[in-house]
């Protein structure tokens, strides 16, 4: 069978993989280099998903699975999986009960939280300012996080491995695209909604869910943090050579399409000295906003589309996170065999 995959994000190339594994002719067209895609910005926080919806957790918890397979699989590279944790924690009693109640909830579901004290969390983590620290820090030894510059080359390398051939360049219609091939795989982010139109993607900018986001990464500083860490205000991420990636929920409700992103930038630097005092002297090396490919309800969209044989799509805005997952499936469904983990994911369920 030869299959077009559109987009080489990391959802498009564990699917290339996939599939080239399997025995398919493979194709690879991305409208821009992988390395500049969302999935290769990504703040790269891997974990189980609680939206209150058993479909959405079973399928986060076998992604937390297949991104083990998938290093494994892949073999000899640079490494990209990081299995240290996530600490979490509240500023007041509000968000300390918050945050207790999402522990709570993880428990329920068999997913392992630890509740720590300040001195256990610094033996974790020894440069983290915590004296404002409200109820326990809550650990999620589980979760992962994924540089996603690191992952997207050592997959396509594999894939091109197994056989399948990448191409830049524009897509132009669908029709014109999948001329030629037996199957169609559209995993272009939100680039899915010119190949398909009327695809249920909220617009940037919509108020049901955030769908911009900035992500700020800082010059090496003296004492990085090892693990995916949520303080009050600032999300951080480790990043190669002593760097750190920093994400403001709050402040991505602030972004404009034509915004000033360089001052939501310093606004983002200037929270670090109270979360990382050591890290005090950093600065912004790089900014990179994106518009995340949210489905209208908030969940993920895989499978074929309606009236139209042979094409096959997946829409999410938890790419990196599943992506080495829906890259199995959607190779196993390209090739004819329906997958159960994503019955309630297709595109049906909008009509």
């Amino acid at each position: 069978m030869k299959v077009l995959v559109i987009g080489a994000g990391a959802i498009g190339a564990c699917a290339a993989l996939r599939l080239a594994e399997a025995g398919a002719r493979v194709t690879v067209l991305s409208r821009e280099e992988p390395l500049t895609t969302l999935s290769a910005h990504s703040f790269g926080w891997a974990n189980a998903i609680d939206e209150k919806n058993s479909a959405y957790y079973d399928l986060s918890i076998e992604a937390l699975a297949a991104q083990q397979r998938l290093v494994a699989d892949v073999g000899e590279a640079p490494q990209w999986l990081f299995r240290h944790g996530n600490l979490h924690w509240g500023r007041d009693e509000a968000s300390a009960e918050a945050q207790q109640a999402i522990a709570d909830g993880y428990r329920e579901l068999g997913y392992p939280v630890e509740e720590l004290t300040v001195a256990q969390t610094r033996e974790l983590e020894p440069g983290l300012a915590l004296a404002d620290v409200a109820g326990p820090v809550h650990f999620y030894p589980r979760d992962v996080h994924v540089l996603g510059h690191v992952l997207l080359p050592a997959v396509l390398d594999k894939a091109q491995e197994a056989g399948a051939e990448v191409r830049i360049g524009t897509a132009g219609s669908l029709d014109e695209a999948r001329e030629g091939f037996d199957a169609v795989l559209c995993c272009a982010g939100r680039g899915n909604a010119d190949l398909l139109p009327g695809l249920p993607l909220l617009e940037p900018g919509a108020p049901e869910r955030l769908t911009r986001g900035l992500l700020v990464r800082t010059t090496p500083v003296a004492e990085p943090v090892t693990r995916i860490i949520h303080a009050p205000g600032l999300s951080i991420r480790p990043h190669t050579g002593g760097r750190l990636v920093l994400h403001c929920h709050d402040l991505d409700r602030t972004l404009t399409g034509d915004g000033d992103v360089s001052a939501v930038a310093q606004q983002v630097l200037e929270r670090l000295p109270a979360v990382l005092p050591n890290a005090a002297d950093a600065e912004v090396e790089h900014v990179f906003t994106g518009v995340r490919p949210m489905p209208r309800d908030g969940m993920s969209i895989v499978g074929p589309v309606p009236g139209q044989d042979g094409v096959y799509v997946i829409a999410t805005h938890s790419g990196l996170t599943l992506a080495p997952v829906l890259g199995e499936i959607a190779a196993r469904e390209v090739l004819g065999e329906e997958h159960p983990l994503v019955e309630q994911f297709r595109l049906t369920r909008f009509a």
